[in-house]
């Protein structure tokens, strides 16, 4: 399951970048994609009578949870509009190294040797990835998906709590909710709504919605049968079927010292997460 969620979420910043190219703009892919899951998984839930209803306590934490979730969306995949996938794929990557910082200054995470050099490896296997590139790189874009990775990093660092004893899957619909009703008033109100002009576009758009559709569900039901940490580090599949996928469909090519830095950052990332998960139990 999580495998099948990671390859589902590394497919959407190709498909997104295919949208681009076909006509539409970054804020339309996101706001469909939003809005498809709470269409599905709302009816779902309501189908199915589980229901949409969460203690007052975490149905008002959705709403700060949704603004992290609507930074990592727009700020992701917007990036793919000014840089190369395989870039801003391996860039937003970086949020486990935020995360380990700010979980560190905050306190919810003691200090630990080996886990920090761990993220001092994986910082510079990123520095290595993307040293190759930075002739070439526009700003708008790195910018764009460290917000994302900004935004991730936020939510897994101080949204936990506030998933515990509930339905997981109702506050996602709830925190995607937020995003769609907001983002798309945005659009109508700006008219700035932006569709593909052709089938190829059309069929990338509907990719991303059913990617992300189907890869969410997909990750939360991992959970109930592996250890957070695992699932982690099997995620980290994603950023690798993102840049191969880049390669195939958009003839991105990516240099092999850069695979070397994309290996020493993923292969970091899980001796950290491995290493919390030991010293957790």
């Amino acid at each position: 399951m999580v495998l099948c969620s990671a390859a589902f979420f590394g497919l959407i910043t190709t498909f997104s970048r295919l949208a681009y190219d076909a006509g539409a703009n970054p804020l339309t892919v996101v706001e469909t994609r939003t809005a498809a899951f709470v269409l599905v998984f709302g009816a779902f839930q309501l189908i199915t009578g589980r229901g949409l209803g969460l203690p007052q306590r975490n149905w008002i934490a959705t709403l700060p949870m949704s603004v992290g979730i609507m930074a990592m969306s727009i700020g992701y995949l917007a990036s793919v509009f000014f840089i190369k996938v395989s870039l801003a794929v391996v860039l937003f990557y970086s949020f486990p190294l935020i995360v380990g910082v700010m979980a560190t200054i905050s306190g919810r995470e003691r200090f630990a040797l080996p886990k920090a050099l761990a993220l001092l490896i994986a910082f510079g296997g990123l520095m290595m990835a993307i040293g190759l590139e930075s002739e070439s790189v526009d700003w708008r874009g790195v910018a764009l998906v460290m917000l994302g990775a900004l935004g991730v990093a936020c939510n897994l660092t101080f949204t936990g709590p506030y998933f515990a004893g509930v339905d997981g899957l109702t506050v996602n619909v709830w925190n995607n909710f937020w995003g769609a009703l907001a983002l798309g008033a945005y659009l109508l109100l700006s008219d700035s709504l932006a569709w593909p002009s052709t089938g190829t576009g059309w069929a990338a758009l509907g990719g991303v919605a059913t990617c992300y559709v189907l890869g969410l569900p997909l990750m939360f039901g991992a959970l109930k049968y592996l250890p957070p940490s695992q699932t982690a580090v099997m995620f980290n599949l994603e950023p690798v079927v993102s840049i191969i996928v880049a390669s195939l469909l958009l003839g991105e090519v990516t240099q092999p010292l850069q695979w070397l830095g994309v290996a020493i950052m993923l292969g970091a990332l899980c001796f950290s997460a491995l290493r919390g998960a030991k010293s957790e139990s």
